[in-house]
């Protein structure tokens, strides 16, 4: 269910625009919690951690993720999506470039194609996401 680029970074875009208007107004959602976003997202653990690895070591988001999809031999392995999910629950934090990053188990239950919002059978995902207000 990923998104094609061009779509994704309209979507990014409007996404950053909405977020500046609440300016910390909204948390991210906890464990257990339902929330939509714009992100990568992976189909295993080890694919979001080898993600996060590239960009840690200053690989571009597009490069990180053709790696990936590459080395899983899988071009939907990773990639940018706009989904509403469940936030199941955190495997992992890393460091990346002084922010800490983490990965979260989340089980989609919406995509957006560009065009409009779908349903789609529960779908276990791994998504890189920032940690709320924890940067060095």
């Amino acid at each position: 269910m990923r998104i094609s680029w061009a779509g994704a970074a309209a979507l990014l875009l409007v996404g950053s625009i909405a977020q500046a208007r609440e300016a910390n107004s909204q948390e991210q959602a906890a464990d257990g919690e339902m929330a939509a976003g714009i992100g990568v997202i992976c189909n295993t653990v080890e694919q979001a951690e080898d993600y996060v690895r590239l960009r840690g070591d200053g690989a571009e988001l597009t490069l990180a993720v053709d790696a990936v999809n590459e080395s899983a031999r899988d071009p939907e392995a990773c990639g940018l999506a706009a989904v509403a999910f469940l936030r199941e629950k955190t495997m992992d934090t890393r460091r990346v470039n002084g922010t800490l990053m983490m990965i979260v188990r989340i089980n989609v239950v919406a995509g957006y194609n560009g065009e409009h919002w779908a349903l789609v059978p529960a779908l276990v995902q791994y998504a890189v996401m920032e940690a709320p207000g924890i940067s060095i």
